[in-house]
């Protein structure tokens, strides 16, 4: 789900339907305002976010046309531009996953075996790449901090089956330089972090939710 404050408008997206779709519901009183179907055939769907910056929703696509969707609250429901997502090097088989909202509005998403991907909201002109952020299910930014979060499941392969051979963890990167800070041993397909106190939250399948906390 992506949340509008100032529209108060709450997309959500049910991507494990097929085809699956976005809703968009009005917060002031529930109301249904829109439904847009995917094709038939589109293989679920990523994170999606709203962007302060530029005041839209931004849904992550996966597939053989990776692209990140952009909505506007004012005209539902329909997408009003797509963002092609680049995805070169690494293995066979890239795909996009992850989104989330950095410093001054730039998206992050995954770029699968490359890594995190940033991609400017406004014109969708990919730049950094960050390898760390390879193999990742989910993407997060902590403005506490100011430090991305790449959850890694471990074990990734790609559509040909070759593995990756990735141990997984939370790969903990500086938004400012690109660089890794620390590696959480933690896999994970999730990860979120309190701004407040830095506590980070990683949910590990059957054996319930692992808080890490900053050093003193």
């Amino acid at each position: 789900m992506a949340y509008d404050p100032i529209d108060r408008i709450l997309m959500i997206s049910n991507d494990g339907d097929s085809p699956p779709f976005l809703t968009f519901i009005s917060i002031r009183d529930g109301s249904v305002l829109g439904h847009f179907m995917y094709p038939t055939g589109q293989d679920g769907m990523e994170q999606s976010v709203w962007v302060r910056e530029t005041g839209m929703f931004y849904q992550n696509v996966p597939g053989d046309k990776n692209r990140i969707d952009v909505f506007d609250p004012r005209k539902l429901p329909n997408p009003v531009k797509s963002f092609p997502v680049q995805c070169s090097g690494g293995l066979i088989g890239l795909t996009v996953s992850g989104l989330t909202v950095g410093p001054k509005g730039l998206l992050m998403t995954v770029c699968g075996t490359v890594g995190g991907l940033s991609v400017d909201p406004g014109t969708g002109k990919s730049g950094r790449t960050i390898p760390e952020g390879a193999d990742a299910d989910e993407a997060w930014y902590d403005p506490g901090s100011n430090y991305y979060y790449f959850s890694r499941p471990g074990n990734a392969s790609t559509a040909t089956g070759a593995s990756t051979s990735s141990a997984g963890g939370i790969a903990v990167v500086n938004a400012d330089t690109g660089k890794l800070v620390a590696n959480i041993p933690v896999a994970s397909h999730s990860v979120a972090v309190n701004a407040k106190n830095k506590h980070v939250f990683i949910p590990g399948g059957g054996k319930g939710i692992f808080v890490v906390a900053p050093a003193k």
